[in-house]
């Protein structure tokens, strides 16, 4: 590689100066879009500052798309978080690194945030969801050092489900019990209501207040709303959404029975991919699959959309993503620290508590535990879990 120019926008007005850049590469992923990134920036409330890596080499572009953000790492033993430690992250967008050609421009944008980390920017390095099998994952543990890096990280798979074609050829390719299953449940769904049952897709501008509304009614109930991972209508939420309905990338079907929403899936269609955001159901409703039936007919609005060829159902082990989709790569997150002894000393800590979760769960795996204890965790207190009563 020749002469190799390095600039980092660390203010917004910085960024927007990229923007002519940004537009020249692929961004394969709405959290690296510029507009999408910005609006993090600016209503996430831990966020402190941009830090966007622009590399200049043998003429051509690359751009590494980060976030200075304050945040506080969750020491967790299972489900319970015994202690947060406070550290300053350097958050790596999902699929943060453009214009890249290889592992050697990977271990290029690596090297440039492992000098973020040496300079005091921040503590803790943290790139979420990498390729356990791609260059950037391989790129990143060659650039750092292994007493630098966290360690216990377990690999997860991301779930597809292809809707290039039609809803009857997805259906076709499930069991007949299942299809069985999902004729009989619609039946009971519409007969238990007597016909009030409505699913609308909100997706244009207008339709931002209603959306925000109902959403925040039903994640209120999930037990999303406990991880802090539901739709809470918060600044951030509302913006993201503002500017996805905006932008005619964010879509959300609602299902009201019989006036009430009850269940909703939310998602944006970004680079002919619709990604899947945190869904909700309300748990009394749950004797009526009513989140099975929404994601149902959400399936076959994408089927006919020409502008969406895969949905993406996200990372995780959930049955209902294993039941319809197809694991497309496993992938992991890796963290690095800054080599200076705290950061250092609270990720191996925090690695500690990865093993030993990892440890306990396999030996609940095992011992066909982990069903159970789920259950029970997610009925503690009085929201009950719904992730289940998607799955036939």
């Amino acid at each position: 590689m020749g002469t190799v120019e390095v600039v980092v926008a660390r203010t917004i007005e910085a960024v927007e100066a990229l923007r002519a850049v940004w537009a020249s590469l692929n961004v394969p992923n709405i959290d690296a879009d510029i507009d999408y990134f910005l609006t993090v920036v600016k209503e996430l409330p831990s966020a402190v500052r941009p830090h966007v890596i622009h590399i200049r080499a043998d003429d051509r572009d690359m751009l590494v798309v980060a976030r200075i953000e304050d945040m506080h790492l969750p020491l967790k033993l299972g489900y319970s978080t015994l202690a947060q430690v406070r550290l300053r992250g350097l958050i790596l967008s999902f699929d943060g690194i453009l214009g890249a050609r290889g592992r050697a421009d990977e271990a290029l944008a690596f090297a440039k945030l492992r000098d973020a980390l040496a300079c005091g920017d921040a503590d803790l390095l943290i790139a979420r969801n990498l390729d356990l099998a791609g260059d950037r994952l391989a790129a990143a543990i060659s650039v750092n050092h292994w007493l630098l890096r966290g360690h216990g990280q377990v690999p997860s798979h991301r779930w597809v489900i292809d809707v290039s074609e039609s809803l009857e050829a997805f259906l076709a390719r499930r069991t007949a019990s299942t299809r069985k299953k999902l004729r009989r449940e619609e039946r009971e769904l519409f007969k238990h209501f007597e016909g009030d049952v409505e699913l609308r897709c909100f997706r244009d501008p207008d339709d931002l207040d209603e959306a925000c509304r109902d959403m925040t009614a039903v994640a209120a109930v999930t037990y999303q709303h406990k991880l802090g991972a539901a739709f809470s209508g918060v600044a951030l939420d509302r913006a993201l959404l503002q500017l996805g309905l905006k932008m005619g990338w964010s879509r959300v079907w609602m299902l009201y029975c019989a006036g009430r929403p009850v269940a909703f899936w939310p998602g944006t269609a970004y680079a002919q991919v619709f990604a899947v955001g945190t869904p909700g159901f309300d748990p009394v409703y749950s004797d009526y699959a009513v989140g099975r039936f929404s994601m149902i007919r959400m399936i076959g609005d994408l089927s006919r959309d020409s502008s969406v060829k895969m949905m993406d159902f996200g990372q995780g082990e959930a049955e209902y993503k294993s039941r319809f989709g197809q694991a497309l790569r496993l992938e992991r997150d890796m963290m690095v620290a800054a080599p200076r002894p705290w950061p250092v000393v609270v990720l191996w800590i925090h690695s500690l508590f990865t093993l030993a979760n990892e440890g306990a769960r396999q030996m609940a795996h095992s011992f066909k535990w982990i069903g159970h204890l789920k259950t029970a965790w997610r009925r503690r207190g009085t929201v009950i879990a719904t992730d289940a009563e998607v799955a036939p």
